[in-house]
């Protein structure tokens, strides 16, 4: 996931004003992966193409990804790329053109009807969803049977749970009393986004009577594979870029296995988000975070 850089809101030392050419709509961008769904330079040996679709200024765009046969795979219509907001109908297919999954969402939500078919076109399962939340289903054998239902998906499993996961990340993150010092203890965060969008600013509630108060937030991503390991971090959002490599050594630092994740019985590798929060004393003392 991508280290974010300054953006300045416009440049200096200009003598005469300038006009930039507004981007032309539609645009279409193509990026090409590999087996494990890491990035390619270019489409040797890539086993998908994407192709992502933006038909105006705003976030929304449709992704679709395709085999290196040149047959489409999947079908996702976002409401907010950069943030992985789908919304709508996602579909997937075998390679041969078969449906595989047909899952609806709303707002990034499932909302509706999940299904999923054998590569036969057998109907394999049937969930439903209400709010993200799984509240009917049921499978079926290659021969159409009911067989015991199983979740669709299940997370992958830090040992010890989320709060231990985040205390393993949080306490290897050691910023020194300058690094501190650089925090805006007014109570205002400047965020950057690992997307290229411009520094943006918000205020943390602050509960009156409260020990200390968060100053910055840095959050990190990364995956875990089909062996439960750590790979590739990145830093999705920060108000504090003069210490994301620290929370990057601190996630790459985990030696602990996560069970890995698994989408209808199937190991599968998947991507966790972890917030990492600075606080200060209200006294205005600097002081790492727990």
């Amino acid at each position: 996931m991508l280290l974010p850089l300054l953006v300045a809101w416009g440049l200096g030392g200009a003598a005469r004003a300038q006009t930039t050419p507004a981007p032309a709509f539609p645009q279409t961008t193509v990026a090409y992966l590999d087996a494990d769904e890491r990035p390619l330079p270019g489409p040797d040996s890539a086993a998908y193409r994407v192709e992502t679709l933006r038909t105006d200024s705003s976030s929304r765009a449709v992704v679709r990804r395709y085999y290196a046969t040149g047959a489409l795979q999947a079908y996702t219509p976002y409401l907010d790329l950069g943030r992985g907001v789908v919304h709508g109908t996602r579909t997937t297919w075998y390679e041969d053109g078969r449906p595989c999954t047909k899952e609806e969402y709303l707002g990034g939500r499932r909302q509706g009807e999940l299904l999923a078919y054998y590569p036969d076109g057998t109907l394999k399962r049937r969930d439903q969803f209400v709010a993200d939340q799984n509240m009917l289903g049921a499978c079926y054998g290659p021969d159409g049977r009911p067989v015991p239902y199983f979740p669709y998906e299940q997370p992958p499993l830090y040992p010890g749970g989320a709060l231990l996961l985040y205390h393993d990340v949080t306490r290897r993150v050691r910023p020194t009393a300058t690094e501190m010092h650089r925090f805006d203890t007014s109570g205002s965060l400047m965020w950057e986004g690992a997307f290229g969008g411009a520094r943006r600013e918000t205020r943390p509630a602050v509960v009156p009577g409260a020990t200390r108060w968060p100053v910055g937030q840095i959050d990190v991503v990364f995956t875990i594979t089909e062996q439960g390991e750590v790979a590739d971090p990145y830093v999705a959002r920060s108000s504090a870029p003069w210490l994301n490599e620290k929370v990057l050594a601190a996630v790459r630092g985990l030696t602990k296995r996560f069970r890995p994740g698994q989408r209808d019985g199937q190991t599968v590798r998947a991507t966790c988000q972890v917030p990492v929060v600075f606080y200060v004393r209200p006294a205005s003392s600097p002081g790492r975070r727990l």
